[in-house]
């Protein structure tokens, strides 16, 4: 090879090389390297790297979610791996760290400096600052990546046909059997409908109306497009995943057998999957969960993906083929010992196995929460269960409706099937003073030492109870399928109205019974628990479990117009709906108990408003221009109003001014005969008639004495 080494950044670059025009700015970049070198932990899972994630560039090269997009490879010890555009390293440290013989190719020599300072202490990775295209590299590979690369090839590449050149520079360190990665957006995903603005270019629409620069710039493709590109370029064997919300963050990943699979509901696992705009615009047009759902219905979810993750191949090679149909993370906040991957994998016959492991297994699994009392994560495996969310009811009632009642009705079948498992009694996390003086006031049953009185034994309500049978602790996959929980009769009603939901428990490996965990099947009407992952040494506080629930229901969704203001106006018309009582203060303890846990299990503390009793739901843009419309209108019909007073007074002050002419006229005649008399009066005493008379009026006066 014609480079030289860089032994201050462990680097190999080519001398006198042109500069690379992609970057984010000299002082962007340079910021990059000194955090980097500044980490301790330079390791994917540092949670370092989250402490320097302050706005969207920092998140793109620092975030877990980014090596998430690979996992589904499985690569691993004995692959060699190219990856041709390796930015500042985030996926390059990740391919590094599974064993796999690394080498990594970026344009950029500030970004290559970036990459080789993560990869430092990695000997099996190797960083080289040179052109994507001339890269001179000790092939061949079994991988070759280009993950956000060949949307920019029309803008470094000056060949007629510019991706087919990238193309065929990768497929050239490709050994037999190899496979090409091309990660991308899709240029009809979803999102660039719903008002986010084109990556590249940052405006609403650009893409969808192939609106992108005809030379020089970046451009997307549409998944019929993009096969056809590599299909010409000697790879028509293809296989789609599709990342989401797309592949700079993945936290899921399906795949076209998923899509495909007449009893998996894809659909199901986006339910919380929501878009972003990195040019920061917040108005939408719909619901994308919505939408989704109907586009699977349709056969349409993978033409609609937000990105595409395709593994090409030559057509003569045996396909390669994922381990998966789909797969999930919860990764980006956790502890690293609390970071899980989901795999949904089919089985001969058809049907599917759920499979969940810590991604570091030999981290930590239990971890402090509060008083003495800790949380676990249980990860276990099950049979999939062909249904959907509860959650999506409240879903479809959050954007249908946006009001408390509505909300309310979608969701009380899962708090009733939440409160007729749970027990009479305070939970230790939140003890309530003289506990037995307050549940003998409420009319409770008392528990013995040591026992718990189920709440839906014996006790009424203003309306039935759930005909469903909770989950034991630590359990997941169990079916519920009308038979009530211990102590409890069939058909007995929940709680009578007014008592305390704070003085009801639940065991503590019911903690996640959220209605994201509960499945219900349309065909048969059952209902399941799945992942409950989660398992507190204590029982938990139902009210707790009660508000979690409501409170992540609400981060789903957006709203044509909000009228549930409060997520502690949800809990008590939600509790109050099912037989129970709950305050204000109530839901402020229970959703601190919330940030407590969220805290005690995450690296660092999600921003999204959960730990508040707001909520601030992303506006949609039909009927926020609805909502501003009528409020013009009504401000026109005011400003007309308005006009019509005001012309009023016009008129009238145009009648007085006219009064006020004609008294002014008035005026003028009667001083104008004033002026006319005085004039005859002086005219009258310098006549000779007056002179002459003088004598008389004098004689009239005296005689008057």
């Amino acid at each position: 090879m014609s480079y030289q080494k860089d032994t201050r950044y462990n680097l190999y670059f080519r001398p006198g090389a042109e500069a690379f025009g992609y970057s984010e700015g000299a002082e962007a970049e340079q910021r990059l390297l000194d955090i980097v070198e500044s980490l301790y932990d330079r390791s994917t899972f540092s949670p370092e790297y989250l402490d320097n994630i302050v706005d969207w560039s920092t998140r793109y090269h620092f975030s877990r979610a980014r090596h998430c997009l690979l996992r589904p490879l499985d690569i691993g010890p004995g692959d060699r791996v190219l990856e041709l555009g390796c930015g500042t390293g985030a996926i390059t440290r990740y391919l590094g760290e599974t064993g796999a013989e690394v080498t990594a190719v970026e344009g950029s020599l500030a970004r290559a400096r970036v990459a080789a300072a993560r990869c430092a202490d990695l000997p099996n990775v190797t960083i080289i600052a040179d052109d994507l295209q001339g890269a001179e590299v000790e092939g061949p590979y079994d991988w070759v990546t280009f993950i956000g690369v060949l949307e920019y090839a029309a803008a470094y590449s000056e060949a007629e046909d510019p991706y087919q050149s990238y193309l065929q520079a990768a497929m050239r360190h490709l050994e037999p059997g190899g496979k090409l990665v091309v990660a991308i957006e899709n240029q009809l995903g979803l999102k660039y409908f719903n008002a986010c603005g084109e990556d590249h270019l940052g405006k609403p629409f650009m893409g969808i109306q192939d609106l992108y620069q005809r030379t020089g710039g970046p451009r997307t493709f549409g998944r019929q497009a993009l096969s056809r590109v590599l299909a010409r370029a000697g790879l028509p064997q293809q296989q789609w995943l599709y990342p989401y919300p797309d592949y700079k963050v993945p936290s899921i990943v399906l795949s076209d057998a998923a899509l495909a699979h007449p009893d998996f509901q894809a659909h199901d696992l986006l339910l919380r999957s929501d878009s972003e705009d990195y040019s920061d615009n917040r108005q939408r047009i719909f619901d994308e969960a919505l939408v989704n759902r109907v586009l699977a219905q349709n056969g349409l979810l993978g033409d609609f993906s937000n990105s595409f993750l395709v593994v090409a191949q030559r057509p003569e090679e045996q396909a390669w083929q994922p381990a998966a149909m789909a797969w999930t993370f919860a990764a980006v906040h956790r502890h690293r010992g609390m970071a899980t991957e989901t795999r949904f994998v089919p089985q001969s016959g058809g049907s599917i196995r759920v499979t969940k492991r810590r991604i570091l297994p030999h981290e930590p699994s239990t971890l402090p929460l509060a008083d003495g009392h800790t949380i676990s994560l249980n990860t276990q495996d099950s049979d999939y269960f062909p249904g959907q969310q509860m959650a999506w009811a409240a879903l479809a009632a959050h954007v249908r409706d946006g009001n408390v009642p509505a909300l309310v009705e979608a969701l009380r079948p899962w708090c009733e099937t939440l409160l007729f498992a749970a027990q009479v009694g305070a939970s230790p996390l939140l003890p309530v003073e003289d506990e037995a003086a307050a549940l003998a006031a409420a009319g409770m049953p008392c528990a013995a030492p040591g026992q718990g009185a189920t709440a839906g034994a014996g006790e009424t309500a203003g309306e039935p109870g759930a005909s469903h049978a909770a989950t034991p602790p630590g359990t997941s996959g169990t079916q519920l399928a009308g038979t009530p929980a211990a102590g409890g009769a069939p058909g007995s009603q929940l709680g009578s109205r007014g008592r305390p939901l704070r003085l009801l428990s639940l065991p503590g490996g019911m903690m996640d019974l959220v209605p994201f965990n509960i499945l219900a099947s349309e065909s048969t009407g059952r209902h399941q628990v799945i992942d409950q992952e989660w398992e507190v040494s204590c029982p938990v506080p139902a009210g707790w479990v009660l508000t979690r629930g409501v409170m992540h229901a609400l981060q789903t969704g957006l709203v044509p117009h909000d009228e549930l203001g409060s997520i502690a106006r949800v809990v008590i018309a939600l509790a109050d709906a099912c037989g129970y009582h709950a305050t204000p203060d109530d839901v402020e303890r229970w959703l601190a108990l919330e940030e407590q846990f969220l805290r005690a299990v995450s690296v660092k503390a999600v921003s999204h408003g959960l730990y508040t009793g707001t909520r601030r739901p992303v506006p949609m843009v039909f009927p926020t221009l609805a909502s501003q419309a009528h409020a013009l209108h009504e401000q026109q019909q005011h400003t007309h109003r308005a006009e019509e007073k005001a012309e009023g007074l016009r008129q009238q002050l145009a009648a007085r001014e006219q009064e006020n002419v004609a008294s002014l006229k008035q005026i003028d005649e009667g001083r104008q005969r004033e002026k006319a008399l005085e004039a005859q009066i002086q005219t009258l005493l310098g006549s000779r008639s007056w002179r002459w008379s003088g004598w008389l009026r004098t004689l009239r006066r005296r005689s008057r004495i």
